[in-house]
């Protein structure tokens, strides 16, 4: 659950407050959700290990970030970009992905002016770009 403000005023909809079939439609599109966020783009055929290297780089910013900035926490409390990859039930990845995803978006918009940053690398942005805009 998310305790921060949004940009939109509203609170994000907690996990198990959708419908069951909401949190399985989403769980079979994990991690496409993450991707989009991390290339900026409709990514596709994103090799998994490339993949799991930039997730991985991606979580150290992100500790780097709660490190530097302790507020940050209210937006990702424990969520990792691990979380979303390396976990094996669809639900549950699916789940850290709704809460990163969002953290990141609102997080990066609102204290550094674009959704990602700090914890995104924009030397990303396009990689494995469909031909269709996202």
């Amino acid at each position: 659950m998310t305790s921060y403000p949004r940009q939109d005023g509203r609170p994000l909809p907690a996990w198990t407050a959708m419908s069951l079939e909401a949190r399985q439609d989403l769980a079979e599109e994990t991690p496409h959700r993450l991707q989009r966020l991390m290339y900026m783009s409709n990514a596709v055929d994103v090799p998994a290990d490339v993949f799991a290297a930039h997730t991985a780089a991606a979580d150290r910013r992100l500790r780097l970030l709660l490190s530097d900035e302790p507020g940050a926490r209210v937006y990702f409390g424990t969520w990792t970009f691990a979380d979303v990859v390396h976990t094996a039930d669809p639900l549950l990845a699916a789940e850290a992905e709704y809460y990163l995803c969002d953290a990141l978006i609102e997080y990066g918009a609102q204290v550094h002016d674009t959704p990602g940053q700090p914890v995104l690398d924009p030397s990303l942005y396009g990689l494995y770009e469909d031909d269709h805009p996202v």
